[in-house]
Formats: structure tokens, C-alpha cells, sequence
């Protein structure tokens, strides 16, 4: 198996912490758009606000821990993908676009659970390359 690098507690939760404001921001998306929201658009940004704030959750108790060939440009692409995904949510006006970014953090996150350094820069690369 590969080795594994942890990051340092403060690393971690500043990521957690960067999570939890993109969380935020979906939710202030979602009342700010609540009355133009579908039905499934409500739905579809509560489960994405719920999985952030569940990954925050397991960030901060577990701390992250990444394979440690690219775990350093892992955690630069982390930090970098994040930052975009938080900046487009407070600028989209479209809901779909809102939707597909919100979407896109969570597949981040997901990626980070795999601790797969790969998985991270793709899903990384999809937030910067989006709208």
C-alpha cells in the first residue's frame, strides 16, 4: 500500500473550514433563490449543502490524510479548487450553474476521502475549468 501523508491539523481545518463556507453559500443561494427554485433544484442544493457539511465533519474529526507521491500539490490544488468553487458561488445567478458548482465541490471532497492525489487534481481541474 502507499504511504500516507497527514496533513498538520491546521491544514485540515482549513480546509474544513473552507468547506463549511462554500456549505454556507449554497445555503444562502438556496434562500436567496427560494422562490424560483424547482422543487428538485431545492432538493439537489440541500443534499450538496448536506454532503459538505458532512465531509466538514469528517474532516475535522479525522483530520486528511493523502498518498504522499503529489499529496503537497494535492493540498495546493485543494486550497486553490476551493477558493474557485466559493467565488462562483457568490457570483452565478443561474441556479444550474450554482447547481453544477455545488455538485462539483462535493465530488472535491469525495476526492479527498480517496486520499488519491489524481483523483484530487481532476476534480480540482473541474472547478477551475467550469463556468
Amino acid at each position: 500500500m502507499a504511504q500516507l501523508t497527514a496533513l498538520t491539523k491546521d491544514q485540515a481545518y482549513a480546509i474544513a473550514d473552507s468547506l463549511a463556507q462554500a456549505s454556507s453559500l449554497v445555503l444562502e443561494l438556496r434562500i436567496r433563490q427560494r422562490t424560483s427554485l424547482a422543487p428538485a433544484e431545492r432538493d439537489l442544493l440541500e443534499q450538496y449543502e448536506n454532503h459538505l457539511d458532512q465531509m466538514v465533519a469528517l474532516f475535522r474529526a479525522y483530520g486528511i490524510s493523502l498518498i504522499a507521491e503529489g499529496a503537497e500539490q494535492a493540498r495546493s490544488d485543494i486550497e486553490g479548487a476551493i477558493a474557485k468553487g466559493k467565488a462562483k458561488l457568490k457570483r452565478i445567478a443561474d441556479v444550474k450553474a450554482a447547481i453544477g458548482t455545488a455538485a462539483k465541490l462535493v465530488d472535491l471532497g469525495a476526492a479527498i476521502l480517496s486520499r488519491d492525489p489524481f483523483a484530487i487534481g481532476e476534480a480540482a481541474a473541474s472547478l477551475h475549468n467550469g463556468n
